[in-house]
């Protein structure tokens, strides 16, 4: 399930292991956040107007969210049997968010995180294609620079086996859409058995 919390701020994704976590009062001391929230309904698995989908039309389970502001993809490479992440973002009506490599502290930056390192880690840094460039934004809440994503972004993030046993990890996507200004939470889940890893639905 998808959740939409409505914040005003420079924008934040953030991947997290940890089954389902939640925003407390810390969370919206930042100036750049406001104290009004709101949760909207998901967007999961439901037909939408295939002309702002680029790519397979068909693909209508637990590994894609449709947003009107964005599609969010996930899948696991085994590129030189080597396990990684991957998240797919297409930005649909202009919008954007901050980059992972966005030096300053915003509370909307990209970021992945583990809840558990018990039997699952990244390995490295995470991967951005195409990378984001420094920009000046004179916005209130930004008056600096920042790395705006503004393109359809992809993240590769080299995932780390821990335990031959088997498991089961959840995590989430967490990032703020701009201009809505709206705090996206994504959950997915990983689970790994005889040497397989692939994602599973959240719900399971």
């Amino acid at each position: 399930m998808k959740k939409s919390i409505i914040i005003f701020c420079a924008g934040i994704i953030t991947l997290s292991l940890t089954a389902y976590s939640v925003i407390n009062s810390d969370d919206l001391k930042n100036p750049l956040e406001s104290k009004e929230i709101a949760v909207n309904t998901p967007t999961l698995n439901k037909t939408i107007d295939a002309s702002i989908v680029e790519g397979p039309k068909d693909v209508r389970d637990f590994t894609t969210i449709y947003d009107e502001n964005y599609t969010l993809h996930f899948e696991i490479d085994e590129t030189d049997n080597k396990p990684s992440l991957v998240i797919s973002i297409k930005l649909h009506n202009d919008s954007y968010f901050v980059s992972p490599h966005a030096k300053r502290d915003f509370k909307g930056k990209f970021f992945m995180d583990l809840g558990s390192y018990e039997h699952l880690d990244f390995e490295g840094d995470i991967l951005e294609t195409p990378r984001s460039i420094e920009e000046y934004d004179a916005h209130p809440f930004v008056n600096g620079i920042v790395n705006w994503v503004r393109v359809s972004t992809t993240y590769k993030q080299p995932l780390h086996i821990k335990s031959v046993e088997k498991f089961v990890v959840f995590g989430r996507v967490r990032f703020t859409i701009e201009p809505r200004c709206t705090l996206e939470e994504i959950p997915f889940g990983i689970s790994y058995e005889s040497g397989v890893i692939k994602l599973i639905d959240s719900k399971c």
